[in-house]
């Protein structure tokens, strides 16, 4: 549980404000008050993911330019939905894209049809993180796309 002047000063409020919330706005001032326990959460399910993708047998299954390649797509993947269909989002995106031949992006579709939704889920994740990250360090693309896509490069 973070203390009272860690919170008031990672989000910059007074600690009169901050005590006023516990009346006025109690909802955000308990998910203050635990957020450390919400954000420990997170992270446990993390580590279990991530050990759970370095163990998993024949994953391997990208080259560097394929991934490059669905880091081109700009995916949006927000719901748990949306990540189950990674492939169908895929397929729909990159048949708007004429530049690479059908072959290799066929290829690619059925490497991503065969991830189950926990790998879905950690691809899609790893997608948006080194998204994110490339729009702000594009001289290190190269770095991040192996660095985080390690467990499903070849």
């Amino acid at each position: 549980m973070p203390s009272i002047k860690e919170i008031t000063e990672k989000f910059e409020v007074t600690r009169a404000t901050f005590h006023n919330w516990k009346t006025t706005k109690p909802n955000l001032y308990n998910y203050l008050i635990h957020s450390d326990d919400q954000y420990e959460k997170y992270r446990k399910v993390n580590i279990l993911l991530e050990t759970y993708i370095k163990t998993a047998k024949e994953i391997s299954l990208f080259n560097y330019k394929e991934i490059e390649y669905i880091l081109s797509l700009n995916l949006t993947l927000d719901t748990i939905k949306e990540i189950e269909y990674l492939h169908l989002t895929y397929v729909n995106t990159s048949t708007k894209n004429k530049k690479e031949n059908s072959e290799f992006t066929l290829n690619i579709y059925k490497k991503l049809e065969i991830l189950n939704l926990i790998e879905k889920y950690i691809f899609s994740d790893k997608l948006n993180t080194v998204s994110l990250k490339i729009k702000t360090k594009k001289d290190e693309k190269e770095s991040l796309i192996t660095y985080y896509f390690k467990e499903f490069l070849l």
